[in-house]
């Protein structure tokens, strides 16, 4: 089949490839990786299921996938058990249990170590 256009005579269909971009690799214990950190505060539902609590992050599933383990510098451990419609690429959403405390946590530059 020829495909319409100014390249038609150099270009059959048959002659595309579709590529999709590489799943993300399970991060390995004891990698790191330099994350915007904000928080947020509440009790609500993670996208897991479970409820928003101390230990639970938001995160972006493809840079870091979910049911991950890993450090937060001030923070502690935290479990990657929500998804945020603001958190994108290499970034993670810390909860805490007031709005008050996430906005006084603010957003940070941190180095994460996963378990």
């Amino acid at each position: 089949t020829r495909l319409q256009g100014d390249w038609s005579s150099d270009v059959c269909s048959s002659d595309l490839l579709v590529l999709a971009a590489p799943a993300a690799a399970a991060p390995q214990a004891g990698d790191t990786l330099r994350v915007k950190a904000t928080a947020y505060g509440g009790h609500q539902r993670t996208a897991t299921g479970g409820y928003a609590k101390r230990g639970i992050c938001a995160v972006d599933p493809d840079v870091i996938p979910l049911g991950t383990r890993f450090r937060v510098p001030g923070y502690g451990v935290c479990l990657a058990a929500d998804v945020g419609g603001a958190v994108r690429g290499a970034m993670i959403d810390v909860w805490l249990p007031t709005e008050r405390q996430a906005y006084r946590w603010g957003v940070r530059t941190l180095t994460i170590r996963f378990l």
